[in-house]
């Protein structure tokens, strides 16, 4: 159970460090430096994709049954690891400084749209007036 348990944390500590790198990136924000992966997840919170959020809820719930011997026996291995298959492939397609980046310019061409609109309004009525 031992040997599980700590295969078991250091698969969550690489998890954890690739979720941090995608949080922080290279700065590494001091908030995080230290961060197990309950605490990423709940700092990334909606940003994360949900099929992440699921993976690692499901993971550290099985982190909270490893600590009991009863339900440590009755861990299915094969199914915590397709859990961290689909944690980390659903992490490699989260990219958050494209999802930024996207909300700016989708708010920047929304004003520009409205400029224009407004333009074309006060050009109208400039025509309408004579």
């Amino acid at each position: 159970m031992a040997d599980t348990l700590n295969s078991l944390d250091s698969r969550m500590g690489r998890s954890a460090r690739r979720l941090r790198r995608k949080l922080g990136g290279k700065r590494g924000h001091l908030h995080l430096r230290d961060a197990d992966l309950d605490r990423l997840t709940r700092r990334a919170g909606r940003d994360l994709p949900a099929p992440a959020r699921r993976e690692a809820k499901k993971i550290l719930a099985t982190r909270a049954q490893m600590q009991d011997p009863r339900l440590a026996a009755r861990m299915d291995p094969a199914r915590l690891t397709s859990s961290f298959r689909r944690f980390d492939a659903a992490l490699g397609q989260w990219n958050p400084a494209r999802r930024r980046r996207n909300m700016w310019l989708n708010a920047l061409a929304g004003y520009a749209f409205n400029l224009i609109v407004f333009g074309v309004l006060v050009w109208a009525f400039l025509q309408w007036q004579g």
